[in-house]
């Protein structure tokens, strides 16, 4: 990499800053990276830095039926063969294990918190802190497929267990349209239903409603998006999903007054600073 190059790459990360540090305006519900389109296997053999810059439409909460509209930065910077990743897909992590399409690693993502006051819904539930999860990933893609799965233990504002899975079919009409679509699976244990769906006797006495103690969250959707290339450095992305909400965190009374049905819709101007 020469001088020139390096001065693009270095401003191009000190760019992303910001959007980093507003990073908890990305959707609180966590659906959203799980819609967020898959482009098929990228160039592995060098750096890679962007930004995309929109807004997302998603629910108030993870079981809401009000839709907000909030801003979105996603960032994207990847090293040689993704041995480092930042993205919002994808999340902070390391591939430790690369063979062909066939990858495994480290990864962490935040889970931002719930604010009693973000909706009357939730009004003597209590507020719940931003937390991490950290895990591992396994993935294969190539030109038309991705496949993704991922375990994380959760840290910080609550304590439980979340698994998601998801896979893409790509298609390419044209040079400069890119399409996907697929379904995605999320599966939460106990420790966070309880915490996301959950209604313990405090929680009972200020809110009024009944104490509920869900064992599972499952959450199955299907997702597409589409990325038209404007340029070899801009590209517009619109993305979208909807899904059901079962098994026990379904009869919470969080959801029965809003919704099990959940969705998100996002629309993105992406930039590549490198390469």
């Amino acid at each position: 990499m020469d001088l020139l190059s390096m001065n693009r790459l270095l401003r191009g990360l000190a760019a992303l800053l910001p959007c980093l540090l507003a990073a908890p305006a990305w959707a609180q519900t966590g659906l959203a990276p799980q819609a967020a389109p898959a482009l098929g296997q990228p160039q592995q053999d060098r750096w890679r830095v962007g930004i995309a810059i929109g807004a997302l439409l998603s629910p108030d909460y993870l079981g809401s039926n009000d839709f907000i509209v909030r801003p979105l930065a996603s960032p994207d910077i990847r090293s040689p063969n993704d041995t480092f990743f930042l993205s919002f897909r994808d999340g902070l992590g390391t591939t430790l294990l690369r063979d062909g399409g066939l990858s495994a690693g480290l990864v962490l993502k935040p889970r931002f918190g719930r604010d009693q006051d973000d909706n009357a819904a939730l009004a003597g539930m209590g507020d719940i802190r931003i937390s991490g999860e950290g895990g591992a990933f396994l993935s294969y893609g190539t030109r038309e497929w991705l496949a993704r799965g991922e375990v994380r233990q959760a840290f910080g504002g609550y304590s439980g267990v979340v698994a998601e899975a998801r896979l893409d079919r790509i298609f390419r009409p044209r040079q400069d349209l890119i399409l996907s679509t697929g379904p995605r699976l999320s599966w939460g244990n106990s420790g966070f239903a309880e915490t996301w769906f959950g209604v313990d006797p405090s929680q009972s006495q200020r809110s009024g409603y009944a104490v509920f103690t869900p064992n599972d969250y499952w959450f199955a959707a299907v997702a597409g998006g589409a990325t038209w290339v404007i340029n070899d450095r801009w590209a517009l992305i619109a993305f979208g999903e909807v899904g059901q909400i079962f098994g026990d965190s379904a009869d919470s009374p969080l959801v029965q007054r809003g919704s099990a049905t959940q969705g998100v819709v996002g629309l993105t101007l992406a930039y590549r600073f490198w390469p």
